[in-house]
């Protein structure tokens, strides 16, 4: 499995591809990582250094490059950044091991690529084959607390004429973990299916060790009766099971992930995620498709986030509160915020005292808010849709600001100043 982690920055200014003197120099004055060695080889910068405790080494150089057709914009761009990208021919490759903290790794390699610059148009990330947005590259190694895991990979969609749609991931190999995918999903429910694969794939981020084919993983509430616990089937098998289930000419002419599709491509360290429909299947390690669950995927299951997925999530929320508070009152603007209270005692377990519900905000001060309740807990009784009530600023784990159309999260703030 190659854990290296490959990314092109493209700079503001070209001409500082010419000075990798400056370039080691700026890296040496950072102050947030420890150098133990940097050093030129030809025209490679070579970097040892430590970060919270973890040993890092990155090997960059400038390199040529064409603005890649088919890498899915992460983000929101204006015009004249694309243009500005698209007028650059060079930049440079940061070439980086990940340690088991992948999220961590991910988050100092922007910060290296930050620090080297005095800005950056766009960063290519290339082992999840996706653009970044400068802006938010600075944004997000400016801060203390990482991206959220959802950067460290993507889902794409592979469909051609018939209406087969081939879910896969990119970006999870250099994390140690099994890239993830979704045979036979269809353009109904791909969206749903997604869902799926980033849910999964953020847990298996957070796991000490690989998953086994065939484990396990609880992953969402469907319905009072109805959990998902999903598994990792290997491809090869997910592939004939799809050969036995589907018509003959059905699988050869609409059926998209089979051998042909993978000769160079999707052929190691993947997994097809597949589901135990009840506890009885599990005992006997039968499996189902996703796609039976899919009325109910499409009607908003809830999705289980562990404890330290919301604690990122409360301390960037926290953190860019700033933002909310300039945004709150505005007549076209507006907010909801996710709110953690405490269940009731019959509902608690270990770990697991909170239910994180969203509220329309009302008012803000510095240290509490007013909001109104948009949804019905599950785990609180004496709550209810459309209750109204004070709460203190520190009990906020998330918000979302709607303004001129669009949603701006904690994670991409700086969308503010562009719309």
């Amino acid at each position: 499995m190659d854990r290296i982690s490959y990314m092109l920055a493209v700079p503001a200014d070209e001409e500082e591809l010419k000075d990798p003197e400056k370039l080691m120099e700026r890296l040496k004055e950072a102050g947030f990582f420890t150098v133990l060695d940097v050093k030129m080889e030809e025209e490679e910068i070579r970097l040892e250094a430590v970060y919270n405790d973890t040993l890092y080494r990155a090997n960059m150089y400038p390199t040529e490059f064409e603005l890649p057709e088919l890498y899915r914009m992460q983000h929101f761009f204006p015009d004249m950044d694309v243009a500005a990208v698209e007028e650059k021919s060079a930049g440079l490759a940061v070439e980086m091991e990940f340690s088991d903290d992948a999220t961590a790794s991910y988050h100092f390699q922007l910060k290296l690529i930050d620090a080297m610059f005095s800005g950056v148009l766009a960063v290519m990330d290339h082992s999840s084959e996706k653009i970044l947005s400068g802006r938010w590259v600075s944004l997000a190694a400016s801060s203390h607390v990482p991206p959220a895991p959802r950067y460290l990979f993507t889902v794409h969609a592979v469909a051609e004429e018939g209406t087969d749609v081939w879910l896969h991931t990119h970006g999870l190999n250099r994390c140690g973990c099994t890239e993830l995918e979704i045979l036979h999903s269809d353009l109904e429910n791909y969206g749903s299916h997604c869902n799926v694969i980033e849910t999964m794939a953020n847990r298996l981020l957070e796991m000490d060790e690989p998953i086994k084919m065939g484990a396990p993983l609880f992953l969402a509430r469907l319905s009072s009766d109805i959990l998902l616990v999903t598994a990792l089937m290997p491809w090869e098998e997910a592939v004939n099971f799809y050969r036995d289930e589907l018509d003959k000419d059905e699988f050869e002419e609409c059926f998209l992930g089979s051998e042909k599709d993978r000769e160079d491509s999707h052929n190691t360290d993947t997994g097809c995620i597949f589901v135990y429909p009840s506890e009885e299947d599990l005992e006997e390690g039968t499996m189902a498709p996703v796609s039976i669950y899919d009325e109910i995927l499409a009607v908003n299951p809830v999705y289980m986030i562990s404890t330290k997925e919301t604690e990122r999530m409360k301390a960037l929320a926290l953190e860019r509160i700033s933002y909310l508070k300039q945004m709150a009152g505005d007549p076209e603007t507006s907010i909801l915020v996710k709110l953690g209270l405490t269940v009731d005692d019959e509902n608690k377990s270990d770990g697991n005292e909170k239910e994180h519900i969203w509220f329309e905000l009302k008012e803000i001060s510095d240290l509490s808010l007013k909001a109104e309740l948009t949804q019905e807990p599950y785990y609180i009784s004496n709550l209810h849709e459309g209750h109204i009530g004070d709460y203190s600023i520190d009990m906020i784990t998330d918000w979302v600001i709607y303004h001129n159309g669009r949603g701006v999260t904690p994670d991409d703030v700086y969308i503010l100043d562009l719309i």
